[in-house]
């Protein structure tokens, strides 16, 4: 049946209005499910999900954790360098490195491998590490360095091995020392590892005596031996490191220089006086001129230079150690070479350790609260 047309126009209106209604419900549907969904979704690659925000923040801050460690380490392997002539400085140290390296460059590798070993290992068993910082559980080690590369075995795994247990016994040593001495413990830990196997290896028993040269080749070789002379107190500088190299010892001054000019003065004036000691006691001239006579003289010099109270008293003790600590070189040396050794630097603590002792007991010798250097010391 056919509707009429007053019935067609209310439905019409019906329609629409149940059309519209329901077009409304899904586009505010749409809308909201599109505008409430994570962004991510549509831009992932831009803004990574927050865990890998954090992965990231936590690999930064190791990273930066791991580049102060090593930081940390080298200051104070450097400075542990600087503290075998008592410069407590890591640019100094650098320095001294450097001119190791001029004069003998398996030296200066060996000499930073044993800073660091003796450092790690006074790390390792929780000495103070303040101490540690300013390398005065290293510079032993430092040494052991040296005098392995010169005196150890050849073979390089050996050398190192030699190296890095030596440096580890002497941060050890160190520790024990401490306790026992009151005063600075100079370098008796690395005199003490070192002789305990220099004197099994005997390495000195090799060594051929210098021929005698007659007055002709004497006279011609004349003016160099003059020049050898004249160099010899910068030798006598670099041999405290086993170094026989004027120009690694010239390094050296420069180095001290860095840190107190005036301390310099000592050690260069402290290394002469040794060397004009071994002429006037007869020394063998190739000794003198290789430095021998000088090294202990001028760490026993710096020494008191560093740790007492700048004044002409301590001038003048500074170069009677100097004096002494040649002399009993001239005195060790030949006990020890019998037995085809060094003496090493125990001319240097016996005379330093009696001249740390007159403080107080001579007028005008006075030890610094807080030694340094001549500059400092008040």
């Amino acid at each position: 049946a056919a509707l009429s047309p007053s019935l067609i126009k209310p439905i019409m209106i019906v329609a629409r209005r149940v059309a519209q209604r329901h077009h409304g419900r899904i586009r505010s549907s749409f809308s909201s499910n599109f505008y409430n969904c994570p962004q991510s979704a549509f831009f992932s690659s831009s803004s990574p999900p927050k865990s890998e925000q954090d992965d990231d923040k936590t690999k930064a801050k190791q990273n930066t954790s791991i580049t102060a460690t090593n930081k940390a380490a080298i200051d104070a392997t450097t400075t542990s360098l600087g503290q075998v002539i008592f410069l407590n400085s890591s640019k100094s140290g650098t320095a001294i490195l450097a001119s190791l390296a001029i004069g003998d460059p398996t030296l200066a590798v060996y000499a930073g491998l044993g800073a660091y070993t003796a450092t790690l290992t006074a790390q390792s068993i929780g000495l103070n590490e303040q101490s540690c910082r300013d390398g005065l559980f290293g510079y032993n080690g430092a040494l052991i360095g040296c005098a392995a590369s010169v005196f150890g075995p050849s073979f390089v795994p050996v050398g190192v091995a030699y190296t890095m247990l030596g440096a580890s016994a002497t941060s050890v040593l160190c520790a024990s020392l401490n306790k026992a001495l009151s005063q600075p413990q100079w370098t008796w830990s690395f005199n003490v590892v070192a002789l305990t196997s220099i004197l099994r290896m005997k390495p000195l028993e090799a060594v051929a005596e210098t021929p005698a040269t007659d007055v002709a080749a004497t006279s011609l070789s004349y003016s160099v031996g003059v020049m050898d002379f004249v160099a010899s107190p910068l030798v006598g500088i670099s041999q405290i490191f086993v170094v026989d190299s004027a120009l690694t010892g010239a390094g050296i001054i420069g180095s001290i220089g860095m840190y107190s000019p005036k301390l310099g003065v000592h050690a260069l004036g402290g290394s002469t006086l040794g060397c004009l000691v071994g002429l006037l006691f007869g020394a063998d001239t190739s000794d003198v001129v290789h430095g021998l006579w000088g090294y202990n003289s001028a760490l026993a010099s710096m020494a008191v230079g560093t740790f007492f109270v700048h004044s002409r008293e301590a001038v003048a003790l500074s170069a009677g150690s100097a004096a002494a600590s040649a002399a009993l070189f001239g005195a060790l040396q030949p006990v020890f070479g019998s037995l085809g050794a060094p003496c090493l630097t125990l001319p240097f603590c016996a005379v330093t350790s009696a001249c740390y002792l007159l403080d107080g007991q001579v007028p005008g010798l006075k030890l610094a609260k807080e030694p340094h250097s001549p500059e400092k010391n008040a």
